[in-house]
């Protein structure tokens, strides 16, 4: 059973290394070319773009085509009135319409467009920091994972090795044969700490590889996490300040378009053609007219008022959110940053620690086999060495996570 236990935890790490090292920029990379909210995010800002030049067809030259052929009835004095209506019609006639909309206007109209583009980027750029965020903190766990078992394994060789030396010295009752047992104990814990350990491996990198929307049934070993030591981007120069700006810009635009549609509109057109009743000289009939079209606002109910006056709340609305998300974003830069003060301190005295546990793990199987140490002596010295292992692990975890999170800040 022992031997089982401990080939099986062995395999996970020969799996491991027959896999080439990944690293965290990999699971970013196909995190991001996998996202599907992503694609949608591009899609859109393609969208807009169409919706630009489908703004700016409809301001240029407008041709259309009309064709009438008309043959009234009229039964026993029945039907439409002479003076009304023409007996009969036949037109064909082509006409060409242009708004006259001033450059101005136009461009306020287009800049609407070009601004929805830079919120839907905007948006997008907020979904890849908090991609980014979301793999590198299961990438962090995965990592931890992977060095956890690594711990136990050594943990398990080293107890391995010293199986059959044990073994022989309480045959020769250098050691009592309850010693012995609480070694093997010791060693079958361990196995068993190993095989979960390996389970919580497998379990990570499957969350990992989900996170990142990868289909993959292999182990390969994970390189360290690349971290940017206090590294963060201050509020005016970050993804959400650029949000606000961009929404406040878009609110005067649109004050703008407000302004422009409530200011008198001119068109021309022109066509030209065949119009005739076919009542005299019909093939005389082709001709062209040209003309202005004017149309001036006059009441509508004070709407434009209401308009500027939500306009204005709008603003109000994001003012207040800018100024709220700068003191948010300020306040968990000093929180993180006092965080990863404290690990620091905590790291310094758990490596000081950690020479002298590594000095006694070195020692204690030299001094085994004469009998100077004892086996609870031994036992107690690898428990030692295995928990400040694993609490160093967990500390270094802790600031590689306290890093990503100054990295990729996210307001809540």
């Amino acid at each position: 059973m022992l031997r089982a236990f401990l080939i099986t935890g062995l395999s996970l790490s020969s799996q491991a290394f027959a896999q080439e090292a990944k690293s965290l920029d990999d699971y970013l990379s196909r995190a991001k070319s996998n996202s599907p909210l992503l694609n949608d995010y591009n899609n859109q800002v393609y969208s807009l773009k169409i919706d630009s030049l489908k703004l700016k067809a409809d301001y240029g030259f407008q041709v259309e085509g009309y064709g009438d052929l008309t043959y009234p009835t009229s039964i026993n004095g029945w039907g439409y009135n002479g003076s009304l209506y023409t007996e009969q019609n036949l037109a064909a006639i082509v006409r060409v319409t242009k708004d006259l909309l001033g450059k101005r206007n136009l461009n306020s109209r287009l800049a609407n467009y070009n601004l929805e583009i830079q919120q839907t980027l905007n948006k997008s750029e907020i979904t890849i920091q908090t991609l980014n965020r979301a793999v590198t903190e299961q990438y962090i766990h995965t990592y931890a994972s992977q060095q956890q078992y690594d711990i136990v394994k050594e943990i398990v060789q080293l107890l391995e090795q010293e199986d059959n030396v044990l073994n022989e010295l309480t045959k020769t009752a250098v050691f009592k044969q309850t010693d012995y047992l609480t070694f093997k104990v010791i060693l079958q814990q361990n196995l068993l700490e190993l095989k979960q350990r390996g389970s919580e491996w497998q379990n990570n990198y499957a969350t990992l590889n989900y996170l990142s929307g990868i289909v993959d049934t292999s182990l390969p070993k994970l390189e360290p996490p690349t971290m940017y030591a206090d590294d963060f981007v201050p509020f005016d120069e970050s993804v959400y300040a650029q949000s606000y700006r961009t929404d406040s810009l878009k609110i005067a635009n649109e004050a703008r378009i407000i302004q422009y549609d409530y200011i008198p509109r001119l068109s021309v057109y022109a066509d030209g053609g065949y119009s005739s009743a076919l009542a005299s000289a019909p093939y005389k009939n082709f001709g062209f007219s040209a003309g202005l079209s004017l149309k001036v606002p006059i009441y509508d109910g004070n709407k434009k008022k209401k308009l500027l006056l939500q306009n204005q709340i709008a603003e109000d609305t994001r003012t207040k959110y800018n100024e709220f998300a700068r003191n948010q974003y300020r306040q968990q830069i000093v929180q993180i940053q006092a965080q990863i003060k404290q690990y620091n301190q905590m790291m310094e005295v758990a490596n000081e620690q950690m020479k002298y546990a590594e000095t006694l793990i070195e020692a204690n199987p030299k001094q085994l086999p004469t009998g100077d140490v004892k086996v609870v002596d031994f036992i107690l010295s690898i428990n030692n060495y295995l928990n400040l292992k694993s609490g160093l692990v967990q500390f270094k975890t802790n600031l590689y996570n306290l890093h990503n999170q100054l990295h990729n800040l996210i307001i809540q």
